[in-house]
């Protein structure tokens, strides 16, 4: 605390001092070409690539943590949904899995980490926005990983308030903000430039 004031909550910190991650996050390219309509089949099936390989790496090294936290928040994996929606498209391979680190975590990378699902919870309450233009775009695809978003909203109440719970201070929620906007760069990369993570 500063000055004997409390920090406000971690949910509303990572969203105002993520807001220009965010917004960059959805100008790029990729994003706007997925829906505008100007992004084929073949662009989609390398998108949906791309984000399979940050899944695949971040899930691996985040596994030991997302365990222990099952108690206060159960994680979705991105995984098979993708798996499915990706269908026959370049199986992730071994480009960016440096970027995560699998050392067990201490306390300062507890809070990164929490920024990191933070960006992950909050881009699934999107795809509820994105996955009806989707099945519009590309009607005979499963869409399950989009579709994800489309339970969300009750989830996304319940994870501000594990947030709120796990970041109670200025220094863990500045972690965070560090891990959400690195998470961001992440999304971004794979929007811009598939080939990166596929």
């Amino acid at each position: 605390m500063d000055g004997g004031h409390a920090p406000m909550p971690a949910h509303r910190a990572l969203r105002e001092r993520t807001r220009d991650a965010h917004e960059a996050t959805e100008a790029t390219e990729g994003m706007r070409r997925l829906m505008d309509g100007r992004m084929d089949e073949a662009g989609y099936r390398q998108l949906l690539a791309a984000q399979l390989g940050l899944f695949t790496h971040w899930e691996r090294a985040r596994a030991g943590w997302l365990d222990r936290i099952q108690p206060r928040w159960a994680y979705t994996s991105r995984l098979a949904p993708l798996a499915t929606d990706v269908g026959d498209a370049p199986t992730p391979g071994p480009l960016g899995a440096a970027a995560w680190t699998t050392d067990v975590p201490s306390g300062d990378d507890e809070a990164c980490y929490w920024g990191e699902l933070y960006v992950i919870e909050g881009s699934t309450l999107g795809g509820r926005v994105i996955v009806g233009h989707l099945r519009a775009r590309f009607p005979l695809h499963a869409h399950r990983y989009y579709a994800l978003g489309e339970d969300t909203p009750s989830r996304w109440r319940h994870f501000q308030s594990v947030l709120d719970a796990a970041l109670v201070d200025e220094e863990t929620q500045r972690l965070a903000v560090e891990g959400a906007r690195r998470m961001f760069a992440r999304f971004r990369q794979a929007l811009e430039d598939p080939a990166a993570h596929a």
